[in-house]
């Protein structure tokens, strides 16, 4: 309880106990003061056996206690209070909060003001003192009312009503934070289900990208062997082919006096006819040179192939890897299949060796 709070307590008029803050207790006690001013009835001359003892000033009396009290509660005393409190636990004074207030409210609405005038006779002596004529003629009412069972278990009725209220309220909080909680749990659930899902899910797929990669890392790397070989192989093949070209001409270039005065021999020697020797002379040196030809393109264009396939097997498995990669491009295992499939098809045929002629019909053939 904060310092400044006051608090108020009365079991045997009803009162359970609150905390009020200054503004809360003066309004409180302005309360008390506003119901003693708003019956005039319970200042009529008391009349008791045929015997009139005149106004013994009830209002006043409360009017001016609580406004001092009112005074020192402003002063923040919370003695004060506390006395008041005490003095009503010991039904010296009526409080109007309370049952005995609320009994008197009713008894004035029911317009049985002597009643309610005895009643506050009766649990008022801290506040007024009646004449000892009265106190006498009303002892015996006093004592019965102090002794009404009723009164007696005032403080364990409110008691009990406030701790029911009390528990019925903490049992409401109870439940609610129960099923907020229960929201929570649900919730918190939910999301770390969904968070363990998509984490698989990312850990499958790092898992087959993995797979992929090392499926094709290896032959990736081949092919571009491969095709840095056979480029190489195929531009010798091309720079000898060119040199195997032009050597016979820079040869009979240089040479050209010899063998033109070699032909003019031969055809001396075949008299103007055609001769079989002079024909085997000059055409099996044409033809095995042509067939050299042949065979250095044909690995010439061989090697080409080769390193052109291996280049473009090569772009398909670094394209596929980097498709992988990119979770917004899906790869279905169709189109798997079919990039699989072009990746590892058989290598392209290379035209069918046909060897050396066995024979001048052979080589004349060729």
């Amino acid at each position: 309880m904060a310092k400044d709070n006051f608090k108020i307590e009365c079991r045997a008029q009803g009162i359970p106990a609150t905390s009020l803050t200054s503004e809360q207790a003066l309004q409180w006690v302005l309360e008390e003061e506003q119901f003693w001013a708003g019956f005039p009835a319970l200042d009529a001359p008391v009349i008791v056996g045929n015997q009139n003892y005149g106004n013994q000033n009830i209002l006043s009396s409360y009017r001016n206690y609580l406004a001092n009290l009112r005074q020192r509660l402003q002063a923040n005393d919370h003695e004060a209070l506390r006395s008041f409190m005490d003095e009503a636990g010991q039904l010296r004074i009526v409080i109007a909060h309370g049952q005995l207030g609320g009994s008197i409210r009713e008894l004035l609405k029911q317009n049985d003001a002597t009643a309610a005038q005895r009643l506050v006779l009766l649990f008022s002596e801290a506040i007024t003192t009646p004449r000892e004529e009265i106190r006498r003629e009303l002892v015996s009412l006093k004592v019965a009312l102090r002794f009404n069972p009723l009164i007696q278990t005032t403080a364990d009725t409110v008691s009990a009503s406030h701790a029911l209220k009390s528990a019925k309220v903490s049992e409401a909080r109870v439940l609610e934070l129960k099923d907020e909680l229960n929201g929570d749990i649900t919730e918190i659930k939910k999301g770390l289900e969904d968070f363990v899902d998509a984490k698989r899910k990312e850990l499958e797929a790092l898992h087959e990208q993995y797979e992929t990669y090392l499926v094709l890392q290896g032959p990736s790397r081949h092919w571009k062997r491969v095709a840095l070989s056979t480029s190489r192989a195929a531009n010798i093949a091309l720079g000898l082919f060119v040199a195997l070209l032009a050597t016979p001409a820079i040869f009979g270039f240089i040479y050209w006096d010899g063998i033109s005065k070699y032909i003019d021999h031969i055809i001396d020697m075949t008299k103007g006819g055609i001769s079989l020797a002079s024909l085997v002379v000059f055409t099996v040196p044409v033809l095995a040179y042509g067939w050299l030809l042949k065979h250095v393109s044909r690995i010439f264009t061989q090697n080409l192939m080769l390193s052109s396939d291996a280049e473009h097997r090569r772009v398909m498995a670094v394209t596929f890897l980097g498709l992988a990669k990119r979770k917004s491009v899906g790869i279905a295992e169709q189109d798997r299949a079919l990039i699989l499939n072009a990746l590892f098809r058989p290598a392209p045929t290379s035209p069918q060796d046909d060897g050396p002629p066995s024979g001048l019909l052979e080589l004349i053939k060729k």
